[in-house]
């Protein structure tokens, strides 16, 4: 069984045997950087969001617009979209596109009020909407 020390050292003690090494060495270390960047991502977005107060305002419609359908990379491949609608909402003075499900999207029209349910980030104040127009 290895000790934690050990495979963190792991690419550091593989880098000093032989050009093998090296390439397993760096290999690992871009693992496990990654792996650190993910986690600190995924802490990040857990600290910024727990305990905040869940917020009832108003939101206003800007404008409702259809995206066209268009071709989007994931992973190696390319895969068709199809058209969709969404929404542009002005909340607390910041302009952010949300995309409701379709049966609140034929109820919505262009430059109204709708009443929502947000939270604020507390480091980056970026807005997440928990409930839109029926609280």
């Amino acid at each position: 069984m290895m000790i934690w020390h050990n495979i963190a050292l792991l690419p550091f003690v593989l880098m000093h045997r032989g050009i093998g090494g090296i390439i397993g060495g760096c290999l690992f270390l871009v693992i496990y950087v990654g792996m650190l960047a993910t986690l600190a991502m995924i802490v990040f977005q857990v600290w910024n969001y727990i305990g905040v107060a869940v917020q009832t305002g108003i939101a206003i419609v800007v404008a409702k617009r259809t995206v066209p359908a268009h071709y989007e990379w994931t992973g190696r491949r390319r895969e068709f979209v199809e058209e969709y609608e969404i929404l542009d909402l002005r909340i607390n003075g910041q302009i952010l596109m949300y995309r409701p499900t379709p049966w609140i999207l034929e109820r919505t029209v262009a430059h109204t009020e709708e009443p929502i349910q947000f939270v604020v980030g507390r480091f980056n104040g970026q807005i997440r909407i928990r409930k839109f127009k029926y609280l």
